[in-house]
């Protein structure tokens, strides 16, 4: 039989001595966070992390599908389905990052088709940093005047990049969001990913 591997069992005893020690710094830290430079230290540690990652920067967006609540409008009505996404910086200055009249009607009849609408083969870039906003509204192009029928804003505290996943629309009437209907489907889905860095002006 061999000799036991003195030098291997002592790098493992001073493994496991530096992780208590490492253990015991963090939790004196966190417990006693008034300790010079290992309470402050910890306690930044503790706060960036329960922050989570910040998601800023250069995104790459489509608007997988649009579906509006056919009891928001009258039946026979011919609608015209388009979409406009703004984005509002932290000093308020707006800025609309994407429409999608430029590629074409969208025309669905209340009460015959389904009032949906997708763009998901004509992808935007758009830039985004917590403190930015943005405004997503469904509009009504048919004839000579436009009609908003619905609106979504984000929150410009979150930490995630808003654009994605689905999010529920608001009934825009007479100048203003309203509650939708019990039960109804007013409803935007995108789908994003992030393409690059946030850009110094954008």
């Amino acid at each position: 039989m061999g000799k036991p591997d003195k030098k291997k069992g002592k790098g493992g005893t001073i493994l496991l001595v530096i992780l208590l020690l490492l253990v015991g710094v963090i939790a004196a830290g966190y417990f006693k966070p008034d300790l010079p430079v290992i309470g402050p230290l910890v306690a930044s540690f503790f706060k960036a992390g329960a922050q989570g990652v910040d998601q800023s920067g250069l995104y790459k967006v489509k608007v997988m599908k649009v579906a509006l609540d056919p009891q928001e409008f009258r039946d026979g009505e011919k609608i015209d389905i388009q979409v406009v996404v703004k984005r509002v910086d932290g000093e308020g200055k707006e800025k609309t990052v994407w429409e999608s009249k430029q590629y074409g009607d969208r025309l669905a009849t209340v009460g015959k088709d389904e009032l949906t609408a997708k763009w998901d083969d004509r992808p935007f870039e758009c830039a985004w940093k917590v403190g930015d906003k943005f405004i997503v509204e469904v509009w009504d192009r048919t004839g000579i005047s436009s009609t908003k029928v619905a609106e979504w804003t984000s929150d410009p505290k979150g930490r995630e990049f808003p654009l994605k996943t689905q999010r529920t629309l608001s009934p825009f009437k007479g100048g203003k969001t309203v509650e939708s209907r019990k039960g109804a489907t007013n409803q935007i889905v995108f789908e994003a990913e992030r393409v690059g860095e946030y850009p110094v002006e954008s």
